[in-house]
Parts: C-alpha cells; structure tokens; sequence
C-alpha cells in the first residue's frame, strides 16, 4: 500500500539523496502486513490502427498530423503492429506539398518507429526543409550512424558562417557519433577565442568525451599565461574530463583547485575518476568550498578511502547547508558503517551531531542513527520531540519507531495526549505533526504500550482535523495492543470506519479504512467478518482496502480467497479516432 502523502514524506525527508538510497521514513502501517495490489491491465490503442492507417491516406493536414502523432505515442507506449504504418508516413513526409506541420508529425512518427530504411529520405528532406525540421532529424541521424551526413557536419564546423543552431546540432552529432576524424576541427573551435563561449564548451566537451588521451598539449595552450579566461579553464578541463594518464595529473590538479566551482567540480571528478589518492592532500580544502558540486567529490574521495578519521569528517557534513550534500553523505555513511572498524566513528560522530543545535545535522543524525538502531539516540529524540522544525519531528519521531526503546514511551505518550488535545481545540493541524504522530503512534502500537489504549481509541471516530497520519497510526497501533484478544466495542468502530458509504461527505480516508481492516483481523474479532465480507466488492472497487479485507478475513477464519481481479485501465484516456464497440 502506497499512498500520495507518503510520497511526499518521503521525498521531502530523502531529499539529495543518492539514487537507490536506503534510508527511508517510511510507516510501518504500509508495510505490516506487506499487501500489494494487482496490476491493471493496460489497454493498448490496437483497434485504432486501421483508423489511423485510413486518417493518413486522407488529404487533410489536421487528419495526416493527429494521426501521426497518434502512432508515434502509441508505438512508444508499446502497442505492436505499427510498423505497417511507415510507408503512409514516408508518403507524407516526402510529398512536396504536405504541410510543415504534417511533415513534422510523419518525421517524428518514423523516428519512433526506428526506421533507419528511411533514412536517406529524412536527410535529404532535413536538408531542404530548414532548421527546424534538422533539430528533430539530425539527433536520430546520429544514432543510426548514419555516416552520409559527416560530410555535412564536417564543413559546418570548418565554416565560419555556420548559423548557431546547425553548429550545435553538428557538435552534438559528433560527439553521439564518436567520430574521431572530427577532433582537429572540434579543436579549432575549441581554441578560437572569437566563437561564442558556449560553442566553445561545446567542442571542449564533444572532444573530451570522444578521445581519452593525448589532450595534455590543448590543455596547455587554453592555460598559456598571462590569465586564462574561465572559458578557456573550462575548456580545458572538459578536454581532459575522461584522460585517466598520469601526464595530465598536474593540469588537472591545477584546475581542481580552481576558484571557479564548476572548472573545479570537473577536473575533481576525472582525479576521483582516475585516483582518489590524487586529492586527497587537498580533500578538506574541497570539502570547505563554498560550491555543493565540488564538496560532492570531497566526499567521494573520503568515502573512497574511508578511515575512522575519514568517516568522522563526514559525519559533520551530516549538518552541510545543501540537502544533496548531507542526503548523500547520510546514504554514504550508513553503508560505511557495516565495516566494523569503522562502526564506531561514524555513530559517535553523528551522535555528536545529533547533540547540536542545527536543524539539518539533527534531522539527517536522527534518519541515520535510526537506520542504524542505535538504541542510546532514543533519549535524544526525546529531547527533539517538541523541536519547532518539521524536518527535526519527522525525522525524530521515525526514529523513535525505528530504535523501539520502551523507556520513550511514557514520553511518546505525552506528545500524542498534547497533540490530540492541541487538534481538537484548534480543528487542524500540520503535515510535519500529522507524519510526527503517526510515527509515535506506531511506536506505542509495536511496543505494546498497554496505557495508550484509551489515547489511542480518541482517534478512531471520524474527525479529519485530527490527521490521516495520526489516525491511521493509532488505529494500526491499536490492532497490535489487542493483537488475538477482540475487543468488541473498538472492533465495531473500526468497521464503521472501514464500511463507511463513500457518499458520505466529507468521505473516510482510505488510510484510516484500510487500517482498520488490518487491525480487525489482527485482533480476530469474529463479529466483524460478515460486516467485512458484504462491503468487501472487488479489488476494482476497493484496491488496496479489498486487499486488507481478504487478509483481514483469511487471519480470523483461515479463509483462503481467489486470485483477485486485476483492473483495466486505458493507456490513454482518449485517442484521436476510436473504434465505436
């Protein structure tokens, strides 16, 4: 089960995280029991072929243009048989009278379906047709390897009247082409100080990425004295972006250093690239630069050659003013620490941090002593718990779920007591303290905190001002404290909730439906199954919370269910000409 706001909660707590990070805030009420609902059938547009098929042999421009695009939209959605559709938009493509429009449409619809067959016709019309038409072309071109076309760019890079646009395309089609005979003429550019920076940088980059070695001499040159323009710094360290020889160690080191970030973020990231070792003498330089790109590789080096002292510099950027720098170094020190040597300098550090009086260091601190169950940062969080950042409660009350110390909970319970007073008074309240509760009911709930039973049935009733979080959390909670013991009274609340009529308005959440369900089943209250079974439906109907039901029943009774129906859904919810059924 995966619900919108939870999304949101996530993101906003991994935020600059590295891609596939591990720390997630998430609630366990989503995960326990782990339910997942079928996937939908998605249908394809396969009855509209011969429709579109007939729209591109008609004359009108608007028919041949919606068509086409219609193709190429579903050809990427994965609808088969389109092929047969290439040679109508050939005809259309390379007719002399079709429309710019309609020509565009036809151009795009074959590029999509890969019809390198027509490649000879869509360069020769890029060609005719102007600029625009080549910036749709000239791109698949180049990853066909389409080789006529070299000599075309070859002389716009060797023409001193090219038009800006073509140039680029030329450059770009050079680079995605790989084509090493092209360097001298990149190089030219590169070194002509009257072309416009960014065609320059352009060339710089498309060399650099083509040939790996032997740019040491270019670099020298752009880094000639007297002053070398940024320009020119900029340039020459993209020429060297993929060398990895020690020839060009000493020019890259040179432009690691830089006082401008990005020359300096580039050469950094070839030296990390080649050897780590090679920054390190300069690594807490890097890592105090005042551009997040360039402390980004500080930390890669460190992490790179991670050692007790390593890892507790790390730990402080747990506090780093940008969320992609402490996100990422959060992520990297989680994965450090499974190295037993390094353990304990990566907790004490960001135990330390966790101490201090920053908002950020004290939320990434709490999301990683929390993943690492590091039981003794409970009382903490039991300080931060009335902490007036959103981040900070968030955080802190996930890890106080996560680490599940009992001796919190007398205070947990205090902070829930406060907040469901704070609500019923004010009639709302913030998404931090919704997700902040939500977490701390959960805590009550998996420890068994017998005295938040009456605090936790408060939030059973209908009341949307008290949070879905919240009362999600403790309708879950609930369901572990009566765990195999029915309680009647609260089970018919909870299938109040969950049987709720949707015209009611304002309607249930579906949390706090599907919540109850679970906590039905968890505390096998018998009496509730045939209210359950009658509202059950369809998975159609209900998704997720007819899911619930089914567990819900199966842990009362033992009741095993058929595999559950999967919806259909359109791929698109309307297409241009659809058969009439």
């Amino acid at each position: 089960m995966r619900f919108l706001f939870t999304l949101l909660i996530g993101l906003w707590l991994t935020a600059g995280a590295v891609a596939h990070a591990e720390i997630r805030a998430d609630f366990a009420m989503d995960s326990d029991p782990e339910l997942i609902a079928p996937a939908p059938i998605v249908l394809l547009p396969v009855k509209q072929r011969p429709l579109w098929l007939k729209a591109l042999a008609r004359p009108e421009t608007d028919m041949q243009r919606q068509a086409a695009e219609a193709i190429a939209e579903a050809h990427l959605l994965g609808t088969p048989g389109l092929d047969e559709a290439k040679p109508a938009l050939l005809q259309i493509f390379s007719a002399e009278g079709t429309h710019p429009t309609a020509r565009w449409a036809a151009a795009r619809a074959l590029i999509a379906l890969d019809a390198r067959e027509s490649a000879d016709t869509l360069f020769a019309a890029s060609q005719k047709y102007g600029t625009d038409l080549r910036q749709l072309i000239e791109p698949a071109l180049a990853k066909w390897k389409y080789q006529p076309i070299g000599k075309v760019w070859q002389q716009r890079l060797d023409g001193s009247e090219t038009r800006h646009r073509d140039l680029m395309l030329a450059i770009d089609g050079v680079q995605t082409m790989n084509d090493s005979s092209m360097i001298p003429s990149l190089l030219l550019i590169v070194h002509n100080s009257l072309r416009p920076s960014g065609t320059r940088l352009a060339a710089a980059r498309a060399a650099g990425q083509i040939q790996h070695s032997g740019f040491a001499g270019e670099a020298d040159k752009l880094l000639a004295p007297p002053t070398p323009s940024i320009v020119n710094r900029l340039c020459a360290a993209s020429l060297l972006k993929e060398h990895r020889n020690q020839t060009e160690h000493s020019l890259l080191d040179r432009l690691a250093q830089d006082e401008e970030p990005t020359i300096a973020a580039v050469a950094l990231t070839t030296l990390n690239a080649t050897d780590p070792q090679l920054i390190l003498p300069i690594c807490e330089q890097v890592l105090s630069n005042r551009d997040a790109n360039v402390r980004l590789q500080g930390v890669a080096t460190y992490v790179a050659l991670a050692t007790p002292d390593h890892a507790a510099r790390l730990a402080r950027l747990l506090d780093d003013p940008h969320p992609s720098v402490r996100g990422q170094v959060r992520e990297r020190l989680l994965v450090l620490a499974k190295t037993a040597e390094l353990q304990a300098a990566i907790i004490q550090s960001a135990t330390d941090v966790l101490a201090g009086d920053s908002w950020r260091g004290q939320e990434q601190a709490a999301l990683l002593l929390g993943a690492l169950d590091h039981k003794p940062a409970a009382a903490r969080l039991v300080q931060l718990i009335e902490s007036p950042r959103g981040e900070v409660i968030v955080a802190g009350g996930w890890g106080l779920r996560k680490l599940a110390v009992p001796d919190t909970c007398p205070a947990i319970l205090e902070k829930v007591k406060k907040e469901l007073e704070l609500r019923s008074k004010a009639g709302t309240t913030s998404q931090a303290a919704d997700a902040q509760v939500g977490f701390l009911c959960e805590a009550l709930g998996l420890m068994k905190y017998a005295p938040a039973d009456p605090v936790l049935r408060a939030f059973v009733p209908k009341n949307l001002m008290l949070g879905e979080f919240t009362r999600g959390g403790a309708i879950w909670a609930l369901g572990h404290l009566h765990a195999g013991k029915p309680d009647e009274s609260l089970a018919k609340l909870m299938t109040e909730r969950l049987t709720e009529p949707a015209s009611v308005i304002p309607m249930e959440v579906s949390r706090v439906r599907h919540a109850s369900a679970i906590s039905i089943g968890r505390m096998k209250a018998k009496s509730q199954v045939e209210p359950m079974r009658k509202y059950h439906g369809n998975i159609i109907q209900l998704g997720i919370t007819s899911i619930a039901i089914r567990w819900s029943i199966h842990e009362i009774t033992g009741e095993t269910f058929p595999e559950p129906e999967r919806p259909v859904v359109s791929a698109k919810a309307k297409w241009f000409l659809e058969q009439l059924d």
